[in-house]
């Protein structure tokens, strides 16, 4: 499988994590493996609110959205906001977790995946292998145009 960069049309992916070590992992195992995808990486709830309540255009194509995330509120917190959202619903959400131990909640609150955190950067790589694989090149996701004053908070 050839991976050339210009093959496609961009793929951007948000996401939400507060691990500078797996965003950093996360963003080379992308490059080497999903060069259409380009990561947009926020490390807060408040921050991936404003990020959504501010986009203006095309959205993000899919989610990948850690449980817990620093200060008080949570990735399945931020996952129940952004799925009562009517464009919200829209975007496919991959939960991230070291443990599988919010399996349940993530699902009941609309997640389209859940994975545990692959734990070596060759692992990494093939988690974004598949991840290219089923998202980018079999799913056929909706495109959502998000507009400035749509108000994420109150739908």
């Amino acid at each position: 499988m050839s991976l050339n960069p210009t093959s496609g049309p961009r793929f951007p992916i948000l996401l939400v994590e507060d691990d500078l070590a797996i965003i950093d992992i996360i963003q080379r195992a992308t490059r080497a493996c999903f060069p259409e995808a380009d990561i947009i990486a926020i490390s807060t709830f408040e921050e991936a609110v404003v990020y959504l309540y501010n986009l203006e255009g095309k959205g993000p194509r899919l989610l990948l959205l850690d449980v817990f995330l620093a200060g008080g509120q949570t990735g399945l917190d931020f996952l129940q906001l952004l799925k009562a959202h009517p464009l919200g619903k829209l975007l496919p959400a991959i939960v991230l977790s070291q443990s599988a131990r919010h399996v349940k909640d993530a699902y009941q609150l609309g997640a389209a995946a859940y994975f545990t955190k692959p734990f070596s950067f060759p692992d990494w790589k093939q988690f974004m292998l598949d991840l290219r694989l089923f998202w980018y090149e079999t799913a056929t996701l909706p495109q959502t145009y998000f507009e400035r004053q749509q108000e994420l908070l109150h739908g």
